[in-house]
């Protein structure tokens, strides 16, 4: 099979947006399908969407998040939160050319996606013209565009579970419709999908857990007793369904769900065969988040955070042999090791 045009000379790709795609499996699944039909190009993962962006925020956010990341190929669904913010449609368009024409000028590919449809009839009504704005920046700029929106209407008339309960985040069937429209866009139009979830590479996904501490912003590992063997396998199934990816990706979850009033720390560890520079790769729910490397906090959750395995990276010095890495959170927290 041969690849697509856009496709050609990319390795990694890179999905933003909001809540849509932030913690979201369509990603997964995309890529997955990907190097399936392509078993040789190594295609790479990489997600920077936030829970609650505009287009506005994703403008604001996009040298550290994207630029500075340097993907080949990234892959844009925004909208959704400018209209239900009814922000005005004419910044909306500006910051929608100006995500467009910045990448264009980085030499990174672009594809955009119009975001699923909105369950409130009013908004929906007024959503058609984020729509025509995507529409309109990739017909200027000649970029591919991957009809979500569509593909959502369609399975709703099938009966299917695209929307949850709140008209605006996707129910059981949309993840699978997120990525058929991408992949549809893409040319590969009923390819089947690879959608199990797998580790992310380079994640830590051996765990032990701690007791449950108070949720009031003070750690200290001094706190953390009570360790015993973490079951992420056990924690997945019993999941919802929206839930169980995030472990099945390598998330270390302490409760089966977020827990109002209480943290717990995670403990893992890993060896490394000589001393040297790695990054640490943080990833997981806003707060609260800390990681201590050898005993020594190395990072601390400041600002919101994406709901996916990179949201940071962090330089940190390994030594040889075993490395003890600790973090708390009160819900799901991701942590890898990337070598330089």
């Amino acid at each position: 099979m041969k690849r697509p045009p856009i496709l050609e000379g990319v390795k990694k790709i890179l999905f933003y947006g909001d809540s849509l795609t932030d913690g979201s499996s369509y990603p997964d699944y995309v890529v997955n399908t990907l190097n399936r039909l392509f078993p040789d190009a190594g295609f790479v993962l990489m997600n920077s969407a936030m829970c609650g962006n505009t287009a506005a925020d994703l403008l604001k956010r996009l040298k550290d998040d994207v630029l500075d990341r340097k993907p080949d190929l990234v892959s844009i669904c925004i909208g959704t939160n400018d209209r239900w913010t009814n922000r005005d449609i004419a910044p909306y368009a500006a910051d929608m050319e100006a995500l467009a024409t910045n990448l264009l000028s980085a030499g990174i590919k672009v594809m955009l996606i119009k975001p699923s449809p909105l369950g409130n009839p009013d908004q929906e009504t007024k959503f058609q013209e984020n729509l025509a704005v995507i529409q309109q920046v990739a017909d200027r700029h000649k970029l591919l565009v991957a009809d979500a929106h569509q593909v959502f209407l369609d399975g709703a008339k099938a009966g299917k579970e695209m929307l949850g309960a709140d008209g605006v985040h996707h129910g059981k069937d949309g993840f699978e419709g997120m990525a058929r429209a991408v992949l549809d866009a893409l040319g590969f139009r009923g390819v089947e999908m690879d959608k199990v979830i797998k580790p992310w590479p380079g994640l830590l996904t051996s765990w032990e857990s701690s007791d449950p501490v108070p949720l009031d912003g003070t750690y200290d590992l001094d706190e953390a007793t009570g360790w015993k063997p973490y079951n992420g396998v056990a924690l997945s199934k019993r999941q919802p369904w929206w839930n169980s990816p995030f472990s099945a990706r390598g998330g270390f979850m302490p409760f089966d769900d977020v827990n109002p009033k209480q943290a717990a720390y995670g403990r893992t560890v890993y060896d490394a065969v000589e001393a040297g520079d790695c990054d640490l790769l943080i990833g997981g729910s806003p707060n609260p988040m800390v990681v201590w490397l050898n005993g020594k906090q190395v990072w601390r959750a400041t600002k919101p955070h994406g709901y996916h395995p990179d949201g940071d990276r962090i330089a940190v010095r390994m030594e040889k042999g075993r490395n003890e890495i600790v973090g708390v959170s009160n819900f799901m927290l991701f942590v890898g090791v990337a070598k330089r």
